[in-house]
């Protein structure tokens, strides 16, 4: 954990209490659970940890009492109502702090909760009657109805905070941000006003690089920063329920809840980032299988039925990875069970004096498998291998399928490949080269899509993986549950 020293005056004191009481007063509970409609009663470390340090840290000037911080950040685990406190603090802060044509923003990390912030903020006005009768609920801006100040939601994006300058700002869920320029254009729009406010809520990011972390690296260097992380520290054993104790503060986290979060995260990587509040050390922590998984799939016969459908994928680069087509098949036992095959073709090693792969080589192979057994998908990405994507199609009049390898389309790739593997459902005997490729891959956290597989620190070769999971996701989506699967004897 980790939190700014702080120090309250007489007067933040009593402002703090009474912005409290406002807040459990007016404002309510409007998540999914049995807390809707219960007063927003602030929870001992929320008091201590964020809200006193807010509202009662400062001094007194010109008969005003001016925040000693006006940029706060706070690291919170997932489910610990990050997203109801942005909404609580603005209607309070709104409340308590009338401006005439005052602005109050909170920007949200997607398209899908700006809508679900729009109508979390909605919902605590429509519960209380002395907050409905003060606010005017639109389809896309709430407007006091005597001060005419205004409460938005805007998107990710740095020209939306253009021309805005905003009493009160919340950016929700800061580990998405790439750069600084959304934060720093909600910044700018603030210098011309007095006692501005903005707090990023979020939860860890999925490297230890990039905008949030170099924020929080530097945050003991801005005066006017607060910063309280709620998060296991890195020498604490995250296996071990005793680290799990300084996390849980809130009274509804249990060890019960922490284990159940546990059992649904997409990947252990996403469990420490996520419930931990942790961010990732490095890659190879987080392989994707593990040894004994991939030894199971290599037990048992493996091969293509080339009489019956089957899918090719491809991937590689001209140079220095390797260049990869796999073929991959679906057969069913008597018994009911879905087996996958695999062929593999891997090329891992360049021309000694260019250091490119032979790309007619390459191809000749393509349309030699094509011409045994003509595949009822090629997938490749064009994106990335347009001279290879074009030349099948024109030379070779092999039709191609493209599978761009975007976070939408490689997660659902990936999900489909653990899935198999775990389910010691993929055959892998007689494909090396995969098996290596596959036990390189690492686990890429990628929301809200999911996780997708991603090369280790050493940048370990994956190529043989990735064109499997193409072929894998072309088969579910193109040649899945058709007639065409054959059924073999239970025992394999």
């Amino acid at each position: 954990m980790r939190r700014t020293e702080t120090t309250y005056s007489r007067e933040g004191l009593a402002m703090a209490r009474d912005y409290e009481r406002c807040l459990s007063t007016l404002c309510h509970h409007v998540s999914n659970d049995s807390y809707y409609g219960r007063p927003f009663l602030l929870e001992p470390f929320q008091r201590e940890n964020m809200w006193m340090p807010l509202f009662a840290c400062g001094h007194m000037e010109d008969g005003r009492f001016r925040r000693r911080f006006r940029r706060a950040i706070f690291g919170l685990p997932s489910g610990y109502g990050k997203t109801e406190l942005a909404a609580a603090i603005i209607l309070t802060v709104a409340t308590m702090e009338p401006i005439y044509n005052g602005q109050y923003g909170v920007v949200a990390s997607s398209k899908d909760q700006v809508r679900n912030i729009y109508e979390k903020i909605s919902a605590m006005i429509k519960l209380d009657d002395t907050l409905n009768g003060q606010w005017s609920v639109g389809r896309s801006v709430i407007t006091h109805r005597e001060t005419g100040a205004k409460v938005m939601v805007f998107p990710n994006v740095p020209d939306a905070l253009e021309s805005w300058h905003l009493n009160v700002l919340v950016f929700d869920e800061l580990h998405v941000y790439r750069d600084s320029r959304v934060w720093d254009a909600g910044l700018k729009g603030q210098k011309v006003l007095w006692n501005p406010l903005s707090i990023g809520i979020t939860t860890a990011g999925d490297a230890r690089e990039g905008f949030l972390w170099e924020t929080l690296e530097k945050a003991d260097q801005d005066p006017g920063m607060y910063l309280y992380w709620l998060g296991m520290d890195d020498g604490a054993d995250i296996e071990k329920r005793k680290s799990w104790e300084p996390l849980m503060v809130a009274s509804w986290v249990t060890w019960e809840s922490i284990e159940d979060q546990r059992g649904m995260a997409t990947s252990k990587r996403s469990f420490e980032r996520y419930t931990a509040n942790r961010f990732p050390q490095t890659n190879d922590d987080y392989s994707l299988f593990t040894a004994s998984q991939l030894d199971r799939c290599e037990r048992g016969p493996n091969g293509i039925d080339w009489s019956m459908p089957y899918t090719i994928g491809i991937d590689g680069a001209t140079a220095g990875d390797s260049y990869a087509i796999v073929a991959y098949q679906e057969r069913k036992t008597k018994a009911g069970n879905v087996y996958g095959y695999t062929q593999e073709w891997v090329f891992d090693d360049p021309d000694p004096e260019t250091g490119h792969y032979n790309l007619s080589q390459i191809m000749e192979l393509i349309a030699g498998i094509c011409a045994k057994s003509w595949p009822e998908v090629v997938g490749i990405d064009p994106n990335r291998m347009i001279v290879m994507d074009s030349q099948l199609r024109d030379a070779y009049g092999i039709p191609t399928v493209a599978f761009a390898q975007n976070n939408p389309t490689m997660c659902q790739a990936t999900a489909l490949v653990v899935h198999m593997v775990r389910a010691r459902r993929l055959k892998l005997r007689g494909c090396p080269k995969l098996r290596r490729h596959l036990a390189n891959c690492v686990e890429l956290d990628r929301e809200p899509y999911g996780t997708r597989m991603g090369k280790n620190a050493r940048k370990s070769k994956i190529d043989a993986a990735v064109a499997l999971a193409i072929a894998m996701l072309a088969y579910e989506k193109l040649v899945g549950d058709t007639d065409g699967m054959v059924d073999i004897p239970s025992s394999l």
